[in-house]
């Protein structure tokens, strides 16, 4: 594997960067962080790692390190530059397949041809290539360049998206009739904590823009972590407020997420708001419960565990949650990927005990997909950055599959926790539809 970095001039932004992917029908990936100005755009294949089944992490892991023997790398950029893997995982390899994610493995990194690294108004373009011995490298470098898809803006038409309908896949009355069921569980035992999710459907009378999607999630949610992979026939988008664990130099930071309250109509009933959930046992049993599992999960891979005794509360536009920074120093054979197959899925997303919790919610919603599940980037050094899906939909032409889920624990209210996934439901909504509630 033969990677070349070199820092570039451009005019065009991250966002025409992933359209001309598009046009020159190519895989494309994008990851960024809209209030840091900083982007990765991945254009094209150069290698594709995938795996199968509840083993995948490892074995890309695996396939990771083999891909990387005898490379030849030349980088003086910053940590996201250079021959970076873009990708993810899905939820729970154990799940019945469903059709709706056939396009997405249960584990796929992909070292993309291009990427162009975007940050505080600098550019970085990294070229890979897997190369069979030949004579004559140069020219093969000048074909690469070549195959570049031009990122002209000006060219760019502004993106919008087509006209649409909603439906609930999972309605109400199915949604309390989990909820009662999971409480009973919680009740006999078995169980502390279950996330379910519920799940709508928007019909569209032509293909979604996934470029006004990002676009407008950038917008709205620069707070998070924006997102897209598109295989050129579906996509998975959204802007996740949940980083699942960022590696550099050794260094691991990731953020407590659980627990959430909605966001006021006033700068009173916001306050309000935010005081109820500081002071709601039911709300800081469940953080708690979150930050427990992670640090001592984390203790066996980690050295100096710091975080604060008092969560914070952490506002986006249309909710706020209860949020503590965790930071460690990681063991030297210890990895970004090593974490991902630590902590997922946390009790933010999935429930405790993990094996309990995603055997209650496979029984009843089946295949998620990589709904809630781990996506981000990984090198060669283990260093990187994953999220959770979660504020997402995955796209197929004109219909969308928007996901949203709640926390079930002792003294959950159904009609509450309904309420909370319809909050949830709004990032992607605006998204695809125009309706920035």
């Amino acid at each position: 594997m033969v990677s070349l970095t070199q820092q570039v001039a451009t005019a065009a932004s991250p966002l025409a960067a992933f359209s001309a992917g598009r046009r020159a029908d190519r895989y494309r990936t994008l990851w960024g962080h809209p209030d840091l100005d900083m982007w990765l755009v991945g254009i094209g294949k150069a290698a594709e790692l995938n795996a199968a089944g509840t083993g995948s992490i490892e074995l890309l892991k695996t396939a990771l390190q083999s891909l990387f023997e005898n490379a030849v790398i030349q980088s003086s950029g910053p940590c996201e530059t250079g021959p970076l893997l873009l990708g993810g995982f899905c939820y729970d390899a154990a799940a019945p397949r469903d059709m709706l994610w056939s396009d997405f493995p249960d584990a796929a990194l992909i070292l993309p041809r291009f990427l162009l690294t975007f940050s505080k108004g600098q550019c970085w373009i990294t070229i890979n290539h897997v190369v069979d011995p030949e004579p004559d490298g140069h020219h093969t470098g000048e074909l690469l360049l070549d195959e570049l898809p031009h990122t002209d803006a000006d060219t760019e038409a502004p993106f919008c998206q087509p006209e649409a309908e909603v439906s609930d896949l999972t309605n109400r009355q199915e949604w309390l009739k989990r909820v009662c069921k999971a409480l009973e569980t919680i009740r006999s035992g078995s169980l502390s904590k279950v996330v379910l999710s519920r799940r709508k459907m928007i019909k569209a009378n032509s293909g979604f823009s996934l470029e006004c999607a990002v676009e407008r999630l950038s917008s709205l949610y620069p707070e998070c972590t924006v997102f897209a992979i598109d295989n050129g026939r579906t996509s998975l988008t959204g802007a996740t407020p949940e980083v699942l664990a960022r590696v550099e130099k050794g260094e691991l930071n990731l953020s407590c997420l659980a627990s959430s309250a909605p966001r006021g109509t006033s700068r009173e009933e916001d306050t309000r708001f935010e005081q109820e959930l500081l002071a709601s046992p039911k709300e800081r049993r469940e953080h708690a419960a979150v930050l427990t599992m992670l640090t001592q999960t984390l203790s066996t891979s980690c050295s100096n565990l710091r975080y604060p005794k008092t969560p914070e509360v952490w506002k986006l536009k249309n909710v706020q949650h209860l949020l503590t920074p965790v930071s460690a120093e990681l063991r030297s054979d210890r990895g970004i990927l090593d974490i991902v197959k630590q902590l997922h899925p946390t009790p933010a997303v999935g429930g405790w005990p993990t094996e309990k919790a995603l055997e209650f919610v496979r029984e009843r919603e089946g295949d998620r997909g990589w709904y809630a599940a781990p996506v981000g980037w990984a090198d060669q050094y283990g260093n990187g950055e994953f999220g959770v899906a979660i504020r997402s939909a995955l796209i197929d032409h004109e219909k969308a599959y928007l996901y949203a889920g709640a926390g079930i624990v002792q003294g959950s209210d159904p009609d509450l926790e309904y309420a909370e996934t319809e909050v949830k439901f709004q990032p992607m909504l605006a998204a695809l539809t125009g309706n920035n509630q």
